[in-house]
């Protein structure tokens, strides 16, 4: 009996241990951070959030609120979107979070005049038990007068399709700029201006959209003097909804430019941030979608990192980067090798802003070692690094130096990326 009860208690104990182990486990994993949907630009309208949470699946929305013809419209398109994710969502119980459906979904509308009006729904999603997000664009565009969808054909006469050839899109877009046309390889933006001799309905007018051509050019315009002396900072782990703004505004104040490797988890919670980025002329580049070690990963789940963070910055700014910094700097050959057509950039002043979180550290590390050609590498997603960046900037820029973007930074200084395809600096 006594052995018997001893065996008992032992069995007792390790069951316990077990079950208190896989609860703490699961707690774990039920706690991963999925980012939340933040609400985008609102040119005209208002969406409302709503939320939608079960064992199966996570799914962020936003809808128009009002009853009037295009806000129903995309309301029951949206409506049918989720009704077949769940369809396809709801097969196998997941036991970890990580391992849950996903599906986000943003609005933004855009005001073409009081008429005029296009409407982008960028759909996001993960299905169960896999890691990586898809990202869809839907687009609506309606004349508010006539209470319907307006198309291509009714805005212009036939001749616009020396412009914009059928077959050319799938999807297109009226904004406050322009056309915007999208299919799965690209975003391309076409002015109004360019089509208004074929505007046949009138709806369209050339009062707001004219710019002359020295206003264009400058828009493209590098300042870069190749015979001063210049650096790259560089800024990991974003966008961040206020600390990166703040740091645009400092870049601005002394007519600096940096390079952004965005996570693209961030980039679809951010667009905003994004375009503001992209639209006050400084560089972004990719830095993986979930901040994976792409040492440990396969060639498939590189591209995959890659790819869909190249999309979800494209769907934003039109452009898809071609510079890549792997988290942790880690690089090997199958990295290397399955990155090929991009270049990885790393760095040589590292801030270390991620681990003091002290402006007064973080200042000295750059500027006692800094030379012409360094990249330098800063975190904006930390708040303590935006005093940091303020002081960097002003001290380097009264001590002569220009700050570019790591693109600038190696074409001033002759490198051609075509043949080498990692650099930590420019130094010559």
């Amino acid at each position: 009996m006594t052995k018997v009860f001893k065996w008992g208690v032992v069995v007792f104990v390790i069951m316990v241990v077990l079950i208190v182990g896989g609860l703490v486990l699961v707690n774990l994993f039920s706690n991963l951070e999925i980012p939340n949907l933040t609400s985008q630009r609102m040119d005209l309208g208002k969406a409302e959030n709503s939320k939608e949470v079960t064992e199966y699946y996570e799914i962020y929305t936003q809808k128009l609120d009002s009853e009037e013809f295009i806000d129903l419209k995309v309301n029951s398109f949206i409506d049918n979107l989720v009704k077949e994710f769940k369809n396809n969502n709801k097969n196998e119980k997941p036991l970890f979070n990580k391992d849950k459906a996903v599906l986000k979904q943003v609005i933004d509308t855009y005001k073409v005049n009081d008429d005029l009006m296009g409407v982008k729904i960028t759909s996001i999603a993960k299905n169960l038990f896999e890691d990586n997000y898809s990202t869809s664009i839907y687009t609506y565009n309606f004349s508010k007068e006539d209470e319907s969808l307006i198309t291509l054909d009714e805005l212009f006469d036939n001749r616009y399709k020396e412009v914009i050839p059928d077959g050319s899109y799938d999807n297109y877009l009226l904004t406050s700029d322009g056309i915007e046309l999208y299919n799965k390889q690209y975003k391309s933006t076409i002015e109004y201006n360019t089509l208004l001799e074929y505007n046949a309905s009138n709806k369209i007018s050339a009062q707001n959209y004219q710019i002359s051509q020295e206003e264009y050019d400058n828009m493209f315009k590098s300042n870069v003097d190749k015979n001063k002396k210049m650096v790259a900072i560089t800024f990991d782990d974003g966008p961040h909804a206020t600390n990166t703004l703040k740091i645009l505004d400092i870049l601005d104040r002394y007519d600096a430019k940096a390079t952004f490797f965005m996570l693209g988890s961030n980039v679809i919670n951010y667009q905003d941030v994004v375009k503001s980025v992209y639209e006050r002329g400084n560089e972004i580049g990719i830095h993986t979608w979930n901040h994976n070690d792409l040492t440990k990963l396969s060639s498939d789940k590189i591209l995959s990192e890659i790819d869909s963070t190249s999309t979800a910055i494209f769907n934003i700014t039109g452009q898809r980067p071609k510079l890549v910094r792997p988290p942790y700097g880690a690089v090997n050959s199958v990295v290397k090798s399955t990155l090929c057509d991009y270049t990885l950039i790393l760095w040589n002043i590292d801030s270390l802003d991620w681990k003091s979180r002290d402006e007064n550290k973080i200042v000295p590390l750059v500027m006692n070692d800094v030379q012409d050609g360094d990249i330098i590498l800063l975190h904006d997603i930390h708040a303590t690094t935006v005093p940091a960046v303020e002081k960097i900037v002003k001290a380097l820029d009264e001590s002569g130096y220009q700050m570019v973007t790591v693109s600038e930074l190696l074409d001033a200084k002759g490198y051609d990326t075509t043949s080498t395809k990692l650099f930590y600096s420019a130094r010559q």
